[in-house]
């Protein structure tokens, strides 16, 4: 940085400038009060270092005293085109469940500030960890793209680590075919199941799943799209949750058929879409709490576990298990590996083995 200091005599005092250069721009910072040039010399070095820290900050009088919960909306706005509203939600949350320190003004914001908001949140370690993920893109935006700081006070964060066991809510064959015999007098809640079950789809990809989607000569589904939040309180068709979420999927026998016979009973939709986009959260609702009540800890969800389990216990391949799924293989591998009892029996078998 260039800069250069100077002195004055100011109401009877000496005024220490510090003029320094920002780009092609020069600034000033100045303190006074000094009885003396000697007096004001030794304080050039704190003055210095105030400067750097803030150099290249916004001069944006509407931004400087912003706080994280005003500086929000602009994020959203910046990001919505970017971001599904549902992960705007979430990060919207997050800032929320800070409390009052989303009311300090960004440019004080301290790391400790924050580890202390987080850590009053009630609930596990792992969910005051989600909280900082949601968190941490907003203050990164403030300091990349509005120059409000220039430190994320997000990243120094470090949270206790869970040690409870983790546990993965799958259905068992067994219950699998329970469930299905209790949905079998309500054709939506049992073509949900299937499709579920049988192809790891999320529920909102099997809402959202329209009929040109479906080929049936080559047996496959094209996942493309989803049912989910598109806007404030507003739920429609929008893109799917990631880009390897666009995926086509080897369709079942059990699968074609279970299409088939819904396709001749229900009427068509204006949509074009499987099922009317009417009433789904309801709807979801109401097969989430049949479900509990049979399975506890079971959801709609947990088909897709079921689906991933079963799958990867049967192929043993990471790979394409993670590619059927739309989810990376990292993911695969760190919520579903430790669950499959097939592969923990093969890994059992070589290290029972190795010597």
């Amino acid at each position: 940085m260039e800069y250069t200091f100077s002195y004055r005599e100011k109401n009877g005092s000496i005024c220490l400038i510090l003029s320094y250069k920002v780009g092609k721009r020069w600034k000033q910072k100045t303190k006074q009060g000094f009885k003396s040039q000697r007096e004001a010399r030794k304080y050039q070095d704190t003055l210095l270092a105030q400067v750097k820290e803030t150099a290249g900050l916004t001069d944006d009088i509407r931004l400087k005293d912003i706080s994280l919960r005003d500086f929000f909306p602009i994020f959203a706005r910046d990001r919505k085109e970017f971001l599904a509203a549902n992960t705007l939600k979430n990060y919207y949350y997050g800032i929320k469940s800070l409390g009052d320190t989303a009311a300090i003004p960004i440019r004080e914001l301290t790391t400790a500030d924050l580890t202390n908001a987080l850590m009053e949140i009630d609930g596990k370690p792992s969910s005051k960890k989600i909280r900082l993920r949601f968190i941490m893109p907003v203050l990164e935006h403030a300091v990349k793209v509005y120059k409000i700081l220039n430190v994320n006070p997000a990243k120094g964060i470090q949270l206790p680590q869970d040690k409870t066991p983790k546990t993965l809510r799958a259905f068992s064959r067994e219950e699998l075919d329970q469930l299905l015999r209790l949905v079998d007098h309500n054709p939506t809640y049992k073509l949900i199941v299937i499709l579920g079950a049988n192809t790891g789809m999320r529920f909102g990809e099997i809402m959202g799943l329209p009929w040109d989607a479906i080929n049936w000569t080559a047996r496959t589904i094209k996942v493309k799209q989803q049912y989910n939040l598109i806007g404030r309180n507003k739920y429609g068709i929008t893109y799917c949750k990631t880009r390897s979420s666009n995926r086509i999927i080897p369709a079942s026998q059990t699968v074609l058929q279970a299409l088939a016979v819904w396709k001749k009973t229900m009427p068509m939709t204006i949509t074009g879409t499987v099922f009317q986009l009417k009433s789904i959260k309801p709807l979801q609702t109401r097969l989430n709490a049949l479900i509990r009540k049979h399975f506890p800890g079971r959801s709609i969800h947990a088909l897709r576990h079921t689906f991933a389990t079963l799958l990867l216990s049967r192929t043993g391949d990471i790979n394409l298990v993670a590619h059927i799924l739309g989810d990376s293989v990292e993911t695969v591998s760190r919520v579903y590996v430790n669950y499959t009892e097939d592969i923990n029996q093969v890994a059992a078998e070589a290290i029972g083995s190795l010597y």
